[in-house]
């Protein structure tokens, strides 16, 4: 059982990162109400898109995507987990430049996972 903590956190932490993205998306664009409560919210040009929905699309889905990517690796180990551990840490890092503070409990799990699988290598091997 101990040997699966860290795969347990990447996923935990993958679908917190899921929550947290589609979820500022959700009460920023209005899906969520929010009970008269307004948001402003700023963004800088990417890739020359200076619209803000766009980029904040551009954000929010990218964090998903890192978060679901994080989620398969954890999920689905290769042969050598050393590598499943590098994406893990990977996604969650990748993560903080497209979500910045929001993304730091997701990303701490995922990180923290990640660097639990690299430390127990018994994964994968048989008994």
């Amino acid at each position: 059982m101990t040997e699966n903590r860290g795969r347990y956190l990447a996923i935990i932490g993958g679908i917190l990162g899921i929550c947290v993205s589609l979820g500022l998306f959700s009460i920023i664009k209005g899906i969520i109400p929010t009970n008269g409560i307004g948001f402003i919210y700023g963004v800088t040009p990417v890739l020359g898109i200076s619209d803000p929905d766009t980029v904040l699309a551009i954000y929010t889905f990218s964090s998903t995507a890192l978060a679901v990517i994080g989620i398969i690796a954890a999920y689905r180990l290769s042969k050598n987990v050393r590598n499943s551990a590098l994406i893990i840490i990977a996604s969650g890092l990748a993560g903080f430049l497209f979500m910045s503070y929001l993304w730091f409990p997701a990303g701490f799990l995922l990180v923290l996972g990640g660097i639990l699988l690299m430390r127990d290598r018994k994964i994968g091997t048989p008994a």
